[in-house]
C-alpha cells in the first residue's frame, strides 16, 4: 500500500502545490482592491461557504467515500455516484433560492451593514456551484484517478488567476468582481470534471441507496458543524468583538498559514481511499505510522518557513495596512495542519464509528468556544489564533485517543515531540532576529541557517533517513 501511496502522494502533492501556490498569488489581488475591512466582507463570505459544504448535502458524499470500493460492480457504483450527484445538485438549488430569500438579514448578521447584499447574493450562486464542484473533484478520489483529480484542479486554479487578475487590474471591480471571477472559474472546473466523468453518471436515483448513505453521514453533518465551529468561529467573534478589519488581517494570516498544509491536501486524497481498501493487512498500521513520522517533518519544515520569512512574504504580497497578520502565522500554521491530520487515525472511519466522530468534534468546538471567549476579547485576533490552536490540538489528541483503541497504528511520538518543541524554538528565534538591527541581507541569512538547523535535528533524531530518501527518489520506492 505504502509505494501506491507515495506516487498517489506526489500526483496529488504536485497537483496541490501548483493549485495552492496560484491561490498564494490571488493574495496581491485581492489586497490590491480590498480594504482590510473588505477583505473581511470577502472573508465571511467565504467562511459561509465553507459551512455550506459542510450541511446543505448532508455530508452525502463522505457515505459514497465509504461505501465505493464496497459496491459490487460498475452498475452499483454508476448507482451511487448518480444518486448521490442528483441529491446534491437538488440541495444546493434549494439552498441558493433560500439564501436570496434571505440574503438582507442574513447579510445584516454577517457584517452588521446591509451595504454588501450585491455581493452576497453573488456568494450564494458560487457557493451552489461550488458545492457539485466539491462533489465532482472528489469523486476522482474514490476511483483513484489521480491524474485526473490534478488535472481538473489546475485548470481550475489556473481559470481563478486569471478572472481574478482581470477582475483586479483591468475592470477594476471591489468584492463583487472577485465573487464574479470565482463563479466562472468554478463553472469551468464542473464542465471540465462532469465531462472526464461522464462515465461515472447515468439517469438514475436509487432512493434506497439515498438512504443507505444517509444513515452513515448524517451524523457526520454535526461532526462537521463542530469542526466549522471549531476553525471558523474566531472570525464571528472577531467580528463581534472587534472590526471587520480585523477579520481581514486574520483571514489573510489563515490564508498565508494554510499554504503550509497544502501537502495533507494531498496525503487526505491518497491515502484515505487506500487504507479504506488495505486496513485488513497486517503491514498497513505500520506504513501508516512511516507515513505520519514523514509527512509530520514536512510540514513542521513548511511551518517554520512561513513563520520564519512572514514579514517579508507580507511585504511582497500585501500593502502596509496587512503587516499586523504576520505574528498570527506561525501559531495557524501548524493549528490548520493539526485540524486535518486526523487521516493518520482512521479508526473510527474504518469502524464506522460516526457518533464517536461526533463526540470528538463537539469537544474540540466546546474548546474552540470557551478559547475564543475568553482570548479575543482582550487579546484580538492574537487570541483568535490561540483558541484555533488550542482547539486544533484538543481535536487531534482525542481523534488520535480514541481511534488508536479501535485501530491501532505504532506513532513514534517521542521523536515528534523534540521536532515540536525545536519548531517552537525557532520560531521564537527568527522574532529575536526581527528585532535586531541587522541588514535584510542577514535577517535572510540567519533565517535560512535556522531552517537548516531544523532540518538537521531531524537527522539526528532518525526523522530524516538519507538511505530511504534515496532510495525513494532512485526507485519510487521505500
Amino acid at each position: 500500500m505504502i509505494n501506491r501511496a507515495i506516487k498517489d502522494v506526489l500526483v496529488y502533492g504536485l497537483s496541490s502545490i501548483l493549485t495552492r501556490g496560484m491561490s498564494f498569488l490571488l493574495i496581491p489581488f485581492y489586497t490590491h482592491i480590498l480594504s482590510p475591512a473588505d477583505f473581511g466582507v470577502f472573508d465571511l463570505i467565504t467562511t459561509l461557504g465553507a459551512l455550506a459544504n459542510l450541511v446543505v448535502a448532508l455530508e452525502v458524499s463522505q457515505g459514497l467515500s465509504r461505501f465505493w470500493s464496497e459496491a459490487q460492480g460498475a452498475a452499483h457504483q454508476r448507482r451511487l455516484a448518480s444518486t448521490v450527484f442528483f441529491f446534491t445538485a437538488f440541495m444546493f438549488g434549494v439552498f441558493y433560492i433560500a439564501g436570496l430569500m434571505f440574503s438582507v438579514p442574513i447579510g445584516q448578521m454577517l457584517f452588521g451593514v446591509t451595504s454588501y447584499e450585491s455581493a452576497l447574493r453573488l456568494g450564494f450562486a458560487f457557493m451552489a456551484i461550488n458545492g457539485v464542484y466539491y462533489l465532482l473533484i472528489n469523486q476522482f478520489r474514490w476511483e483513484l484517478r489521480s491524474k485526473e483529480y490534478a488535472v481538473v484542479s489546475i485548470v481550475f486554479s489556473a481559470t481563478l488567476l486569471g478572472f481574478t487578475a482581470l477582475a483586479a487590474l483591468w475592470f477594476k471591480t471591489g468584492i463583487e468582481g472577485l465573487i464574479q471571477a470565482q463563479i466562472l472559474a468554478v463553472s469551468v472546473g464542473v464542465l471540465l470534471a462532469f465531462a472526464l466523468l461522464r462515465q461515472s453518471f447515468a439517469w438514475q436515483f436509487d432512493f434506497r441507496v439515498l438512504k443507505d448513505l444517509l444513515r452513515f453521514s448524517m451524523p457526520l453533518v454535526p461532526a462537521g458543524l463542530a469542526v466549522f465551529v471549531s476553525l471558523y468561529i474566531n472570525r464571528f467573534a472577531l467580528s463581534h468583538y472587534g472590526t471587520l478589519a480585523d477579520v481581514g488581517l486574520y483571514g489573510l494570516a489563515s490564508r498565508l498559514a494554510g499554504v503550509a498544509s497544502l501537502l495533507i491536501v494531498g496525503v487526505q486524497a491518497a491515502i484515505t481511499p487506500l487504507i479504506y481498501q488495505h486496513y485488513r493487512d497486517d503491514s498497513t498500521p505500520s506504513e501508516i505510522a512511516r507515513l505520519f513520522s514523514g509527512f509530520s517533518v514536512v510540514a513542521l519544515l513548511g511551518c517554520l518557513a512561513l513563520a520564519l520569512f512572514s514579514r517579508q512574504i507580507l511585504f511582497i504580497f500585501a500593502s502596509s495596512e496587512y503587516q499586523q497578520a504576520a505574528v498570527l502565522i506561525a501559531i495557524l500554521a501548524p493549528a490548520l495542519l493539526l485540524s486535518q491530520m486526523y487521516v493518520f487515525a482512521p479508526g473510527m472511519a474504518i469502524l464506522k464509528k460516526t457518533s464517536l466522530q461526533l463526540l470528538v468534534t463537539l469537544f474540540a468546538a466546546l474548546v474552540s468556544v470557551i478559547g475564543n471567549f475568553l482570548l479575543v476579547p482582550s487579546m484580538g485576533g492574537m487570541g483568535a489564533a490561540l483558541a484555533t490552536l488550542i482547539s486544533s490540538a484538543a481535536f487531534f489528541g482525542a481523534w488520535v485517543l480514541v481511534s488508536q483503541r479501535l485501530y491501532t497504528v505504532p506513532f513514534e511520538w517521542r521523536p515528534l515531540s523534540i521536532s515540536v518543541a525545536v519548531y517552537a524554538m525557532l520560531v521564537q528565534s527568527g522574532y529575536w532576529v526581527d528585532e535586531a538591527t541587522l541588514p535584510m541581507w542577514q535577517i535572510l541569512l540567519v533565517k535560512s541557517g535556522l531552517l537548516l538547523a531544523f532540518v538537521c535535528v531531524q537527522w539526528r533524531i532518525g526523522l530524516i533517513n538519507i538511505n530511504k530518501l534515496r532510495q525513494l527518489v532512485l526507485t519510487g520506492k521505500v
